[in-house]
C-alpha cells in the first residue's frame, strides 16, 4: 500500500516527497524500523518520536509521518526530504498512528464485533466472564486486557491493558484471520486519551463503575471522567451502551447518551437487575444455600461462590458462579448486560457465568493446606481496596490481616485513602512497597501512613511483609495481598525484577511453623 493511499483520511497539513512510496510496515519506535517502513513520529509522556527521525529515516523508512513540520525538526526534516522520503504533516500524529495502522491492516474491526470495557475496577473479570458468554453461545471470541491477549488458540502475556494503537491493530488482524466472531477489549482511560482506539467502531460499550485513580495522569477527577466517557464516542451506528445504574456518576451519563442503553445494578430503575443474592461463606457446611436447595459452587477451604436471579426486560433466570464478593456480582450483572444487548441466550449467559473460574490476581485463593486463608489481589484504589476487604470480611472468622503498598510515579493522593480504608477494615495492616519504580519507597510508604491508624506495621521489602503475615496468622485468620496481583515484577529504579505475591505466600506457608491440615 501507498502512502498517499495509507493517509487518505487524516488531517494533513501538507506533503513533500514521492506519494507512490510503498509501505511495508509501520513503527512508532525508530529502533523497530526495516526498510520500506512508515515511521510515526508520536510525542510520548517522555520521549519525543520527532527527535527520533534521522534515525527512522538511517534504518530505512520510507515514509514520515509528523506533527512538526520538517522545516522545524532541525537537521532531521531537510535529511528526509534530501532522502527522498516522503513527508507527510499532520495535526495529531497519535490520531495518525491509530488511523494508518488500521488501514495498514485491512481495517480488522469491522470484520469483528467489537465490545468495549471500561471502568476503574472490575474490567479484567468482567471481561473474561463476557468471553466465556459467547463461547458458550457459540460464538469465537478474542480478548485483549490487563493479563493477556488471546488472538486465537493461545493466549500471551499483557504489554499493556489497551496496546498503542499499531499493535491493537495487529492484534485485531490476528483475530480476524483466525476467524474470530467478537473482540472483547479492556480499554483503559489513557488509551482513550491518548487515541489509541480510533479506527474502532464497538458495538457495544460498557463502564463498569468509577473511582479515583490515574489523577498522575489526568490531573483532575473531571478529566479523568471524560477520558473514560469517550469509550461511547466509539459506539457503531446502531451500537449499546451498558452502564453501571448504582454508580452515581454513571446514572447521569446513562440518562444523556444518545444511543441504546442497557443499566444493570441492584436499585430500583436499572434494566438487568441482581436479586436473591446469596454471595456465599466460608467453612464446610456453612455455606448459604440458593432458593430450592442450590449450593453455590465450592472451591478452596470452602469458599462458596455467589449466587443471585437475574431479572431482565425478558424475563429471568438464576446464576451460579464460581466468584466471591458482591463486587463479583456486579461484574457479572454487566457482563450479563453486555451479552443481552447482543442478544445472547440465557443458557449461554448461565453457562458462560458457571463456567468463569476466578481471575489471576483477582481474589485469587492460595491453598496450600493451611489453616486461614490467603487472597491475592490487584486492587490498588481505595475503592477497590474497600470492596475487596468488604467481600473478604465474612469469609473471615479471626482477624483480617491486609498487606500492601503504592505504585511510584502514580497518584499520590489515593496513598492515603488507601491507608485510611486498609486500617479501618482490617484488623492488623502491614505497608510495604508495590512497585516503587523511580521513587523512594520509604516516600512512599510516608504517604500511606498519613491515613493509617489502629494496628499496623511497615516492612518495605514486600516478601519480608508477606512472610510476617503469614507467620502472624492463625487457624481462621484471613490473609490479605493487595496490589500487584497476577503481576510477577517488582519495578524498581526502571529495572524489572522478578517477584511473585503468589509464589511469595507458597513459600512462607511452606516455611511456616503452623500445624498444616488437610
Amino acid at each position: 500500500m501507498t502512502i498517499s493511499k495509507l493517509s487518505e483520511g487524516l488531517s494533513v497539513r501538507r506533503r513533500a516527497g514521492p506519494p507512490d512510496a510503498e509501505i511495508r510496515g509501520i513503527a512508532y519506535d525508530s529502533r523497530t524500523v526495516r526498510d520500506g517502513y512508515l515511521f510515526v513520529a508520536v510525542r510520548g509522556l517522555s520521549v519525543d518520536g520527532h527527535d527520533y527521525i534521522r534515525d527512522a529515516v538511517n534504518r530505512g523508512a520510507v515514509a514520515i509521518v509528523s506533527e512538526k513540520a520538517a522545516a522545524d525538526l532541525k537537521d532531521a526534516g531537510p535529511f528526509a526530504i534530501q532522502k527522498n522520503v516522503a513527508f507527510v504533516e499532520v495535526t495529531d500524529s497519535r490520531e495518525a498512528l491509530a488511523l494508518v495502522s488500521a488501514a495498514f491492516y485491512g481495517n480488522p474491526s469491522r470484520s469483528l464485533s467489537l465490545i468495549g470495557i471500561t471502568g476503574t475496577n472490575g474490567k479484567t473479570t468482567t471481561s473474561f466472564i463476557t468471553r466465556n458468554i459467547l463461547n458458550a453461545g457459540g460464538k469465537r471470541a478474542g480478548l485483549m486486557g490487563t493479563i493477556c491477549y488471546i488472538t486465537g488458540e493461545e493466549e500471551v502475556p499483557a504489554s499493556h491493558t489497551t496496546p498503542e494503537s499499531l499493535d491493537l491493530q495487529r492484534c485485531l488482524s490476528e483475530m480476524v484471520y483466525n476467524r474470530m466472531d467478537y473482540a472483547v477489549l479492556e480499554v483503559s482511560s489513557h488509551a482513550l486519551a491518548l487515541k489509541r482506539i480510533e479506527g474502532c467502531a464497538f458495538k457495544t460499550a460498557a463502564f463498569t463503575n468509577f473511582s479515583q485513580d490515574h489523577l498522575d495522569f489526568h490531573g483532575t477527577m473531571d478529566e479523568y471522567f471524560r477520558a473514560k466517557s469517550r469509550i461511547f464516542n466509539y459506539l457503531a451506528p446502531g451500537g449499546t451502551a451498558v452502564l453501571n445504574w448504582d454508580d452515581p456518576r454513571l446514572r447521569p451519563l446513562a440518562q444523556s447518551l444518545d444511543c441504546e442503553v442497557t443499566t444493570c445494578g441492584l436499585e430500583e430503575g436499572a434494566m438487568i437487575r441482581a436479586e436473591n443474592i446469596e454471595t456465599g461463606a466460608r467453612g464446610k457446611g456453612q455455606g448459604a444455600r440458593s432458593r430450592g436447595g442450590v449450593t453455590p459452587p465450592v472451591h478452596g477451604k470452602g469458599l462458596r461462590g455467589v449466587s443471585f436471579d437475574i431479572k431482565t426486560p425478558a424475563g429471568g433466570f438464576r446464576v451460579e458462579s464460581q466468584l466471591i464478593g458482591m463486587f463479583n456480582v456486579y461484574n457479572i450483572l454487566m457482563s450479563a448486560g453486555i451479552a443481552y444487548s447482543l442478544g445472547m441466550s440465557e443458557t449461554a449467559i448461565r453457562t458462560g457465568i458457571m463456567n468463569t473460574r476466578p481471575v489471576t490476581g483477582r481474589f485469587e485463593n492460595i491453598d496450600e493446606g493451611q489453616g486461614f486463608l490467603c487472597i491475592v489481589d490487584y486492587a490498588h484504589t481505595d475503592d477497590a481496596l474497600k470492596k475487596l476487604l468488604q467481600a473478604a470480611r465474612p469469609l473471615t472468622k479471626g482477624r483480617l490481616i491486609t498487606v500492601f503498598g503504592c505504585g511510584g510515579n502514580r497518584d499520590r493522593t489515593k496513598r492515603p485513602l488507601m491507608g485510611a480504608v486498609a486500617s479501618e477494615l482490617s484488623d492488623f495492616v502491614i505497608v510495604t512497597s508495590d512497585n516503587p519504580r523511580n521513587e523512594e519507597p520509604g516516600a512512599i510508604i510516608d504517604d500511606i501512613l498519613k491515613g493509617v491508624r489502629g494496628n499496623y506495621s511497615v516492612r518495605p521489602d514486600r516478601s519480608e511483609a508477606i512472610r510476617e503475615a503469614v507467620f502472624m496468622a492463625k487457624d481462621g485468620d484471613t490473609v490479605l495481598v493487595a496490589g500487584k496481583g497476577h503481576e510477577n515484577y517488582q519495578e524498581i529504579k526502571g529495572v524489572r525484577h522478578h517477584f511473585s505475591d503468589e509464589e511469595v505466600i507458597k513459600k512462607a506457608i511452606q516455611d511456616s511453623k503452623f500445624n498444616i491440615q488437610d
